[in-house]
Formats: C-alpha cells, sequence, structure tokens
C-alpha cells in the first residue's frame, strides 16, 4: 500500500479490468534445408519476402546428383510467399565437407586507365596519382580478347594533382590506343620510388619479387558461390588541407595547416609538395592539435616546403575503399557493398577489420596477418581493378546426412539445422521441404511435440527414378507415424523451373505453409487449410481421383487435387492431421487449440506469484473469459452464445487445500470447436405437391 505522511493529493492509476490475453500469430514459419549460400549456424534467418531469402540465401541451385534431394528450399520459399506468406525464418544445412572461399588481398600501386589513350598520346588518366610523382615509372598493360600488350617502361615527367593526368615522357605506343577498359597501370615498376616515399619506413619489394599481402578474406559461409565474389578496391583520400608553409623555419615534425578537419591519428598522409624531383613523401600522424598535426618519421627541411607558395603545398589523408558484389547466377539478383575511407590502421570507425564485420559477403581471416599499415600495404587489385577468391569454397562431396539436417548445438547462439529453429518462439509452422527421410520427419514431429506450439507440414517420398510415389509408397510412409501435430500431402507439386526452363516437381510443403498463412490472415486459424486453390504451380505431380483419396483419406493422407476439368483449378483437398485419434483429426481443430493454449501461455504470466485467493481467480476467470468470447466472435467455437461455446472454472471445485498451500492454482477451460464440413450431405427425393411440405 502508498503511505500518505503529508497532506495534499495523490493521483493514483488503477487497472481498469483483468488483464487482456492477446491472440499469438500462427502464420511465421520455419524451414531447413540447403541454399546456395548463407550462415549456417546461429538464429536463424528472418525473411518476408522472395527477393529478400535471393539476397541472403541465393536462388536455385543444382549442384549435381548427389543433391538432387536437397534442392527444393528455393522452390518452396517462392511457393511459400506466392500463396499468402509472409514471415519466414531459414536454418540451412550444409554437409560436413563443405568450405568456405578465401583469398589474400596485396597491396601495392596498380591501377587502371580511366580515359582511353590514344595512340602517341603522351598524356594519360590513372584511376588514382598516389605513389605517383616526377620520375616515377610506368607501364601500362591491355589485355583484350585474351591478347595481352605491354608498353614500354614510361616515365613521369609531370602530373596534374587536380585533374589526376599525368605526363609521361614518350608515347606508349606510336599505333595503338590502350583502351581505358582493358588497361591496368602499373606504377614504379622499378622499386626506386619507395624509399624516398616513405622515409625511414621499409620500403615495398622491387619488381619481381613477391608482391606484399595485405590482409586474408574468407566468404561469409561455405559453398562455391564464395568463388564469385568480386572485390574491388580503389585508394581514396578521405580529407586534404593546405600546409601554411609561411609558418614553417626549420627542419620540423609539426606542421600548420589552413583546416584539420577530416584529419585523425594514426592517419597515413601524403604531402604534395608541387615541385621538383621530391615534391611528395607519405608520412603518419601521431598527433592532432587544434590546427597542427604531427607527423612522424624523418624531418622535413623548411626549404621543401615550397614557402614562396606557388602552387600550394597540400596534405592528403590517405585512406581504401572496398566495393563487394555477387551476382546470383540464375535469379540474375546482385547484392553490393561499399565501404569507403577505410585504413590498415586501428583507427574507430575507419578499421577495415571492423567495418568489414558488416559484410553479408566476406569477412577477415584473422589467420593472415597484415605486414604493414602504410599506404602501399592498402590492396591493390593484380589487374587494377578486383579480385576474386583464389582458393573455391566448396558444397561439399557429398550430400547432407539426417545428421546434418537435425543440427547440433556447437555452443551459445550456434546451433546448426533443425536444432536452431528451437530458439525462434514465433514459428508456429515447421517445414524440410523435400526432405523425406524417416529420421528428419520424426524429427519434425518431435520438435512440434515437445514445444507444443508449432504444426509440422511432412512432405510425400519420390518414387523410383523421380516418378511419384505409389498409392503403396505413400501410405507406407504415413504408416509411420501418429501424431496430431503433423500432416502430410501427396503428390508433389510441378513448377517451372528457373535453372532449366522444364517442368520440375518439388515438395508442396512450402505451398501448403504459405496457404496455412493466408487463410489464417483472410479467415483465421479455425478455418481448415483445404478446398483451396494452390498458385505458382503448373500442374500435380500425378493425377489422384476420387476413389484413390476415398483410400487415402481415410488414412490422413491429404490429397491435392486436379479440378481442372470443372474449372476449380488445382486445390488442397484435405485437411487432417496424420493421426488415429479422432479428437484431433482435423487440422484446423489442432491449431486452434495451438493458438489458444499459446495465448494464455503468455497472456496469464502476470498471475505468477499473485496472491492465490478467490480475487485472483475471479481476475482469471474474466481475463480468460473476454478473450475466448473474442474467438468465439470470430466463428471459431460452437454455439449460439458464449456459454454454449466455452466454460472457465476456476475456483474450490477445480483446487484442493494441497493444491492451495503447495503453490499450484487450478483452472479448467473447455471449449467446443468448430469442425470443417468435410463430407457436406444434401438428401433430396421426389415431392408429389400439397399444402405441406415434409422434410427428409
Amino acid at each position: 500500500m502508498p503511505e500518505y505522511l503529508a497532506p495534499g493529493v495523490y493521483v493514483e492509476e488503477i487497472p481498469s479490468g483483468p488483464p487482456p490475453i492477446t491472440a499469438v500469430g500462427t502464420t511465421t514459419t520455419g524451414m531447413v534445408g540447403m541454399t546456395r549460400r548463407g550462415p549456417t549456424q546461429g538464429r536463424p534467418q528472418l525473411v518476408t519476402s522472395y527477393g529478400q531469402f535471393v539476397r541472403t540465401f541465393g536462388g536455385a541451385f543444382d549442384f549435381g546428383p548427389n543433391f538432387a534431394a536437397f534442392t527444393d528450399l528455393p522452390y518452396a520459399v517462392h511457393g511459400f510467399f506466392a500463396n499468402g506468406g509472409q514471415r519466414l525464418y531459414v536454418s540451412r544445412v550444409v554437409p560436413a565437407s563443405a568450405s568456405q572461399a578465401t583469398t589474400t588481398l596485396h597491396g601495392g600501386l596498380t591501377t587502371r586507365l580511366t580515359r582511353d589513350l590514344q595512340a602517341t598520346a603522351t598524356v594519360l588518366s590513372p584511376a588514382t596519382v598516389r605513389g605517383i610523382r616526377n620520375g616515377t615509372k610506368l607501364q601500362l598493360r591491355m589485355t583484350k580478347n585474351g591478347i595481352t600488350t605491354t608498353s614500354n617502361v614510361l616515365t613521369v615527367s609531370d602530373y596534374d594533382r587536380t585533374t589526376g593526368q599525368v605526363t609521361v615522357g614518350a608515347a606508349a605506343s606510336a599505333t595503338l590506343t590502350y583502351e581505358a577498359r582493358y588497361t591496368t597501370v602499373l606504377t614504379d615498376v622499378d622499386g626506386l620510388d619507395s624509399p624516398f616515399h616513405l622515409g625511414t619506413v621499409t620500403a615495398l619489394a622491387a619488381p619481381g619479387s613477391a608482391v606484399p599481402s595485405t590482409f586474408g578474406i574468407v566468404a561469409t559461409s561455405d559453398g562455391s558461390w564464395g568463388r564469385d565474389v568480386q572485390i574491388a578496391s580503389a585508394h581514396r583520400s578521405a580529407a586534404q588541407s593546405v600546409v601554411q608553409t609561411a609558418n614553417i623555419t626549420s627542419a620540423t615534425n609539426t606542421i600548420p595547416l589552413l583546416s584539420t578537419a577530416g584529419f585523425y591519428p594514426l592517419a597515413w598522409v601524403e604531402i604534395n609538395f608541387g615541385k621538383g624531383a621530391t615534391e611528395k613523401v607519405y608520412r603518419q600522424i601521431t598527433q592532432v592539435v587544434g590546427t597542427t598535426i604531427i607527423i612522424n618519421g624523418d624531418q622535413v627541411n623548411p626549404g621543401e616546403w615550397n614557402p614562396n607558395g606557388v602552387p600550394d603545398t597540400r596534405i592528403y589523408t590517405c585512406e581504401f575503399d572496398l566495393a563487394l558484389s555477387y551476382a546470383d547466377p540464375v535469379e540474375r539478383s546482385t547484392v553490393t557493398e561499399q565501404y569507403s575511407g577505410l585504413t590498415l590502421e586501428n583507427v574507430p570507425g575507419r578499421y577495415y577489420v571492423d567495418r568489414l564485420a558488416a559484410s553479408t559477403l566476406i569477412s577477415v581471416d584473422p589467420t593472415v596477418p597484415t605486414p604493414g599499415t602504410h599506404p602501399f600495404f592498402y590492396p591493390s587489385a593484380a589487374n587494377g581493378l578486383a579480385d576474386t577468391p583464389d582458393t573455391a569454397g566448396s558444397d561439399g562431396t557429398a550430400a547432407p546426412t539426417s545428421i546434418d539436417v537435425l543440427g547440433s548445438d556447437l555452443g551459445p547462439n550456434q546451433k546448426t539445422g533443425l536444432l536452431a529453429l528451437e530458439d525462434i518462439d514465433e514459428v508456429a509452422i515447421l517445414a524440410a521441404p523435400g526432405l523425406t527421410d524417416a529420421a528428419v520427419q520424426a524429427a519434425l514431429i518431435d520438435q512440434c511435440e515437445r514445444l507444443l506450439y508449432r504444426f509440422a507440414i511432412l512432405d510425400p517420398v519420390s518414387g523410383t527414378s523421380g516418378a511419384p510415389a505409389t498409392m503403396d509408397q505413400i501410405q507406407a510412409q504415413a504408416a509411420n507415424f501418429d501424431t496430431h501435430y503433423a500432416a502430410i500431402y501427396y503428390p508433389k507439386v510441378v513448377i517451372a523451373d528457373p535453372v532449366t526452363g522444364a517442368n520440375r516437381a518439388v515438395a508442396p510443403s512450402g505451398h501448403m505453409a504459405g496457404i496455412y498463412a493466408r487463410v489464417d490472415d483472410s479467415r483465421g486459424v479455425y478455418k481448415a487449410p483445404a478446398n483451396e486453390v494452390i498458385s505458382d504451380i503448373v500442374d500435380l505431380h500425378t493425377f489422384v481421383s476420387k476413389g484413390q483419396q476415398e483410400i487415402l483419406n481415410p488414412l490422413s493422407i491429404n490429397v491435392l487435387r486436379d479440378f481442372r476439368t470443372t474449372r476449380r483449378g488445382l486445390r488442397v483437398y484435405g485437411a487432417r492431421c496424420l493421426t488415429s485419434d479422432q479428437d484431433w483429426i482435423y487440422i484446423n481443430v489442432r491449431r486452434l487449440f495451438i493458438m489458444i493454449e499459446d495465448s494464455l501461455d503468455i497472456g496469464t504470466q502476470w498471475a505468477v506469484f499473485e496472491p492465490n485467493d478467490s480475487r485472483l481467480w475471479q481476475r482469471l476467470i474474466d481475463s480468460v473469459s473476454i478473450f475466448l468470447t473474442g474467438v468465439w466472435r470470430d466463428g471459431a467455437l460452437m454455439g449460439a452464445k458464449p456459454e454454449e461455446a466455452f466454460f472457465v472454472k476456476c475456483d474450490r471445485s477445480t483446487m484442493s487445500d494441497d493444491d492451495i498451500l503447495n503453490g499450484r492454482l487450478v483452472m479448467e477451460i473447455g471449449i467446443a470447436p468448430v469442425r470443417p464440413a468435410e463430407f457436406v450431405i444434401i438428401r433430396i427425393g421426389q415431392w408429389l405437391g400439397g399444402s405441406s411440405v415434409q422434410e427428409l
């Protein structure tokens, strides 16, 4: 109770009624299986459209005959969203023999032409002038139509730091045009400039020796997809300023600038004097104080600062950009990522390791050490354009086993396979598209029965050589299970395969999960997901007649039927759980109870540790009754009035003194769910006329 110790007005908020109970969602689906790419450990990824699935996991794939039984997941996801699904968690599975693509980026001064260099011309336009000064040796290498042409070594006689144009002493060719899109520019080909550029810092190796490594990268997940990742690098400057040369009177490492905006400690800088053979040096900032920076390395003599100020002395920070891209070979979609202003130094906001941690394509390989941090260790592709992984990833030499699919717990937040989906509480529908191994399907059912609040959709087995399962085969498969937490559908559905362009039979579970979601959203979970048109298919794998369904339906095998002759399309024509228990024979009844039980579980948590007396009992009765009245009004329960639809009891008749003394509150609830009109029987007879009608 609140304390009132001083006179005054006290405003208090009090609850206006029993705590409300909200119905939980019933449409969120979890799927497990193989994909082209994507994470294989940790929390399954949520996707809300097929396009997002492709960007995260890739589209349809064909890894060869060994994986033929594991290729249905992308088609199932497409069918899920096409039939009305909206939220899907995906747990990717790979075989133990799968591996990630890797490569090591290398430093250097290789760049590209940005404009064609005409025959006899002596002014060229490289993508960057970093590392270029008067006297630098350049060489052009053009690879076109499989033929590589290399120019003579060219000596830089002048360059314009504003336009980036470089003048060389002689033409690259008297007759040949070097086309920009095919031409690489090799800078400092004699290796003589490096000591000057870096002062006392260790220089790059001369040409002919090993190109220095920069850092290693590895594809973010297993699979051959990693070999198609493109890694384009470019040298950029994030900030520049003018050196106040008039304030420099002696050899110094303290440099006054017009502005230090964008400069930071540990930044490598290019100091461009704009004159003579020593017009460019590279140093590292150790400190930024006001409008002054302090650099390390050799001091610069006052005469070198060009105190006359014509042209002015400028200073540029040295960073690099990485542009990553991956194009899905089937879906024609491209994932691109851009990281700018990176450095090899551990500078917050610019450190390449921290920035690349956000990439969905690559990560930094910690096993490859970075030998240095100066600008000439910044990545530079061998062709000046882009690198690709040189150690190709593998999709595996054999298909995943049932153990791979079931998954394992590798540590906190590192579960794999089906096991990882257990951590997603909102999953209400579970499927493993195309995976019909008895152990996998049993694991789907086991997870649903243990967690209580989800329902599994099982796929039919395949017949011999990819033929439809026979009547005997589907009956034998269904006989393996007796559960009211799963349903099985037969036959497979046929879709247009984007890989081959031909028709392809795929598992129906993805399409069915979408139909479950569509019916739940449009009607409610109490409506049986049957007599619904199946979207995103062109046919059924086999025709099932009414006579054949009369055999399968009593065995709780839900049949997909072809009603095109009566212009009703291809429809779901079964709504039974895979159980012999007649109380739970219908899917909508089981899923309605799942929704109600889960909602009550969550919505009554407030009652734990409350005083266990009649006041608490009445609040619970009121709260649950209001919720169930809403369910009845939606049409999910039988009865003309709420009293006929449900009852809620929580009093001395539901719990004993022993229950109360041991902290137990017992509430009993009964509901009368609506059941589907599976068999519509119309009885009709002849009427001879007259003043009365007799009902038959």
